[in-house]
């Protein structure tokens, strides 16, 4: 099933269907290079799913909660883009949480001021909140989420 979010420029589909991560590049632009970025609690085969449809891929595994929505992850993230080639036609692609999905998605939004994101949320919190309506951030001087943007996935 297919659910399109009309957000004007920024409109984009949902895409719901059971297994439909061992067929991401059908529906996903691959061809490039693309941060995985997941977390220590995710099941590393659902990275390793994606990572063989992804034409240049590089894995980032932050740990698991809400401590990796951090400046240090954060810079960490940019850093792998930079080291990496990364350039604006590439992207990032988060495969978990809500952690993972906000960290990405603010990562994306400020490499390059903005380079496409993907967002497969793996837990049913995370597919019913978190990863709709393109907030993403991080955790700054104690407070949860002042530190962000709204980038709109491009396609999840």
């Amino acid at each position: 099933m297919t659910i399109h979010l009309n957000l004007n420029e920024n409109s984009y589909d949902i895409i719901v269907e059971r297994g439909v991560l061992k067929k991401a590049d059908e529906h996903l632009n691959l061809n490039r290079r693309v941060l995985v970025v997941t977390d220590s609690g995710v099941p590393s085969v659902y990275a390793e799913t994606l990572m063989k449809q992804c034409k240049n891929p590089v894995l980032c595994t932050v740990e698991s909660g809400e401590g990796s929505k951090s400046m240090a992850t954060f810079e960490k993230l940019l850093s792998l883009m930079l080291q990496n080639g990364f350039s604006r036609k590439d992207c990032v692609v988060a495969v978990g949480g809500g952690v993972v999905g906000d960290l990405s998605g603010f990562a994306a939004s400020a490499y390059m001021r903005g380079i496409d994101f993907y967002n497969i949320p793996t837990t049913l919190l995370s597919q019913i909140d978190s990863s709709i309506g393109g907030k993403t951030g991080i955790n700054f001087g104690g407070i949860k989420n002042i530190v962000g943007a709204f980038h709109q996935p491009k396609r999840f």
